[in-house]
């Protein structure tokens, strides 16, 4: 059994931990909440994209722009969204299990996949698999500004409408709940998938029986979708670094609270050893007094 002395030393350092896992855990859940709160801002936002979205491509009459037409480049780009910090538990595994599914489907097809990163904990897996991104994205923590998520949008449109890439998507930890947290893939481009994306998971929309052409529109359609499909990719791009920011701090902040658990139970098991043996010690000098009794009698 160790000595009093050592014991004591263990439980002051596991109490020193224990402060500071508490104290970030509390720091990521003022962030997720934060963060949550300003993703449900947005909702109603987010919903009126789909709806316009959803009414320009659903048009009888197809409106010609090339955004929604399909590149035959053989090239394809992926902006993969990792953690800022570390002590998330298995946050960037999953998200670069993710993103092996691209590598290997663009392997099997034959197609040059070109990969996009922040700056983040995942880019050390990325040099351990030997992967190169072809740009690093940073000057941020967890959101980037407007800014600069405008210019990585007309970055990607100009390149599709030039032709020069096939898909464009966004591999992120998408946040469904405190529990529940997955890594996916949102297809930004072609526009139509990120469209059909956005009117799945929005509120239901009017009446199937009201069509496009239903609506007077001014200027036409195929000037319309130019400014449209800026302002929707661009909203897509900042809710996905703000889901993976939820997403984040939500799993940092489940670490931390496993950790400071850990950390009660060792603290209450370091005190009840030290307990025994604080007992043990005073059992052992009460033997010696009354042993020493004894001879002088």
């Amino acid at each position: 059994m160790a000595g009093t002395s050592q014991i004591l030393q263990r439980r002051k350092a596991v109490e020193n931990i224990r402060r500071i896992t508490r104290t970030m855990e509390m720091i990521s859940t003022a962030r997720y909440k934060s963060y949550s709160n300003k993703r449900a801002a947005i909702v109603d936002y987010h919903d009126a994209l789909a709806r316009a979205g959803y009414l320009l491509v659903s048009s009888q009459t197809p409106i010609n722009h090339p955004l929604l037409k399909e590149n035959k480049s053989g090239k394809w780009g992926i902006l993969v969204l990792g953690s800022s910090r570390g002590l998330c538990g298995q946050f960037n595994a999953s998200v670069y299990r993710m993103l092996d599914v691209h590598i290997n489907r663009a392997k099997s097809l034959n197609k040059n996949l070109e990969i996009y990163a922040t700056q983040s904990k995942l880019l050390s897996s990325l040099a351990y698999h030997h992967i190169t991104p072809a740009k690093v994205y940073t000057g941020f923590e967890d959101v980037p500004p407007d800014s600069l998520i405008e210019q990585m949008a007309e970055d990607f449109i100009g390149r599709y409408k030039a032709g020069q890439i096939d898909f464009f998507g966004i591999v992120y930890m998408n946040f469904h709940s405190v529990t529940n947290q997955q890594a996916q893939t949102l297809a930004i481009m072609p526009l139509i998938e990120l469209i059909d994306d956005l009117a799945t998971r929005a509120k239901a929309i009017w009446p199937w029986k009201t069509s496009f052409e239903d609506f007077y529109i001014s200027p036409s359609a195929d000037e319309v979708i130019e400014g449209f499909a800026s302002m929707i990719i661009q909203y897509s791009i900042k809710s996905c670094f703000m889901s993976s920011a939820i997403s984040e701090h939500v799993a940092r902040m489940l670490a931390m609270r496993n950790a400071t658990d850990n950390a009660d139970d060792m603290i209450k098991e370091l005190t009840g050893e030290y307990n025994r043996a604080r007992q043990s010690k005073i059992t052992g000098e009460l033997l010696d007094i009354i042993g020493g009794t004894g001879v002088l009698e």
